[in-house]
């Protein structure tokens, strides 16, 4: 793992991107000697997958969906 100052990351974050690229080592940024930041390098391996747990399930529909609801109008006072 690199450390780096955080004015040393603003003159050459390329370089820094492409060592990272390069060795698939991170980097630890500081600032006043302590550590802010951290800079992984990205694989595929490491985004989500998105679950989608009701695709492909039937969705129903109550026959009586778009009735007006007369006890949700006497519960609110309407």
């Amino acid at each position: 793992m690199k450390y780096l100052n955080l004015q040393e990351t603003d003159i050459e974050l390329t370089a820094i991107v492409d060592e990272i690229a390069t060795t698939q080592s991170e980097v630890v940024i500081t600032r006043n000697g302590l550590p802010v930041a951290r800079i992984v390098p990205f694989s595929i391996d490491s985004v989500p997958t998105k679950h989608y747990p009701l695709r492909g399930m039937p969705i129903t529909i109550a026959s009586d969906f778009d009735e007006p609801m007369s006890e949700l109008w006497d519960a609110l006072g309407e």
